[in-house]
């Protein structure tokens, strides 16, 4: 299909990806010189809805009242704890993709397990106690890792003009959610005891081109767009 050839592509252009290294390396410390800018600005920019449309309005309330106080206050400490860490990397824009990239995986594995039938969820939770024990505890889950995941967007893309339509986080968004589709099919099998060696196979190969995938991705330059990720160009004229 038009998005695997897409991402097979971007593993081929490892040559252009080495001679953009060294000078996008520069501009980000340039650009990181100039801004210092905290999560807690990321924060109330990111609740801050007024520039927003009103579909994308909507879609942040329902988001928000997904999680209750305890919830959000949760999150933003969550943050804030990171981005200490963040203090003492020699780099802090990758720390930021990588765990974009995290919670992108989080985001779609807890997605998948609850596609799982009941029995199998029940199974699964029995023998992974740090996994979300109820399908309620998961859905909440995946929406403070949701509102987690929009606000550090919104400090990468403030501290680091790291954010566009159709940019890294798109591709990675694609390739999870192909790697963590087959990971549901993976636990199918493996609960079920019909495991098929073939399709085994095909899954660890899987999970060794998304660990290349996620080297390249790391050494974009921040505001690269790659055609067909992203928003259609209907849905971008109407949340213009």
């Amino acid at each position: 299909m038009w998005w695997t050839v897409a991402i097979i592509a971007l593993l081929l252009s490892g040559l252009g990806l080495c001679t953009t290294r060294y000078f996008h390396g520069i501009h980000t410390r340039a650009r990181l010189n100039k801004q210092r800018i905290d999560i807690d600005r990321a924060w109330e920019t990111w609740l801050s809805s007024d520039h927003l449309s009103r579909e994308e309005q909507s879609a942040r309330m329902t988001l928000l009242e997904k999680m209750d106080a305890q919830v959000r206050a949760s999150v933003h400490q969550s943050l804030r704890e990171f981005e200490l860490v963040l203090h003492t990397d020699a780099n802090p824009l990758l720390a930021v993709r990588r765990e974009l990239m995290n919670s992108i995986d989080r985001r779609q594995l807890n997605t998948e397990i609850l596609k799982l039938p009941e029995s199998t969820r029940v199974n699964l939770r029995k023998t992974n106690r740090e996994i979300p024990q109820t399908d309620a505890e998961a859905r909440m889950y995946i929406a403070a890792n949701e509102l987690r995941m929009a606000v550090l967007r919104e400090y990468s893309h403030l501290r680091f003009d790291d954010r566009a339509d159709g940019d890294w986080f798109d591709v990675y968004a694609k390739a999870s959610y192909l790697r963590q589709r087959s990971t549901r099919s993976y636990i199918e099998r493996t609960l079920s005891g019909s495991q098929n060696a073939a399709a085994d196979a095909r899954f660890h190969t899987m999970a060794l081109v998304d660990g290349e995938l996620r080297a390249r991705l790391l050494q974009i330059p921040a505001g690269t767009r790659f055609p067909g990720f992203g928003k259609t160009p209907a849905q971008s004229d109407k949340s213009a």
